[in-house]
């Protein structure tokens, strides 16, 4: 990267919003001065320093910056992936498989939400409407391909809202206990949260 990289242009750049959250997570998001964050980043990325401080004021605005760009990969992500022409039961798995890779690749940034997102409520309304209305926005997907698997018999549930929520609480669980050098891979995971969902929470028959 280079000097003149616009302030725009680094809020939305992965291996700066990468770096920042692999920091926050070794060291909390209070853990580390803005100072030295931002010299770790510049040194770590090759992007100028100066660009950094710009682009990113304080801690607050890095943190936001991380939190949002991960929430809108995973959302999009998931939306744009998605084959509505399928079979619900075919789509849920799916749908799990990339959540749980997904959900993987962005637990820094997932775990850092949990702690910015109250304060953005109470200091920054719009910023916190914005990640909250692309979490929204996963969560109707979601309960509408429930509610499809719901109509063709496919699932057995009475409350496909409720469903939903109780699907992304699982599925967000792996954050808590997967450990990549403990023998189960990634595959295997999507598997192991696949039947979960599907046959466990979905009640679909095997």
């Amino acid at each position: 990267m280079t000097a003149d990289t616009s302030p725009q242009a680094l809020r939305t750049t992965a291996p700066v919003l990468d770096c920042a959250a692999r920091l926050f997570a070794e060291h909390g998001s209070r853990g580390i001065a803005m100072s030295a964050l931002t010299e770790r980043i510049a040194s770590e990325t090759g992007t100028d320093a100066a660009s950094l401080r710009r682009a990113f004021p304080t801690r607050f605005d890095l943190a936001y910056a991380v939190v949002l760009c991960s929430t809108r990969e995973r959302v999009n992500g998931q939306l744009t992936a998605d084959d509505a022409a399928a079979p619900p039961r075919e789509r849920m798995a799916e749908l799990v498989r990339r959540h749980v890779a997904l959900g993987w690749k962005h637990r820094a940034a997932t775990a850092l939400s949990h702690e910015l997102l109250p304060v953005l409520r109470a200091v920054h309304p719009s910023r916190h409407r914005e990640i909250v209305c692309l979490t929204r926005a996963y969560r109707e997907h979601l309960r509408e391909i429930i509610r499809d698997g719901v109509v063709s018999r496919t699932f057995a549930i009475r409350d496909p809202g409720r469903a939903a929520d109780e699907v992304l609480e699982t599925l967000d669980s792996l954050l808590h206990w997967y450990d990549p050098d403990g023998g189960l891979s990634m595959e295997d995971l999507g598997a192991v949260y696949v039947d979960l969902v599907v046959h466990h929470h979905l009640g679909c028959p095997r």
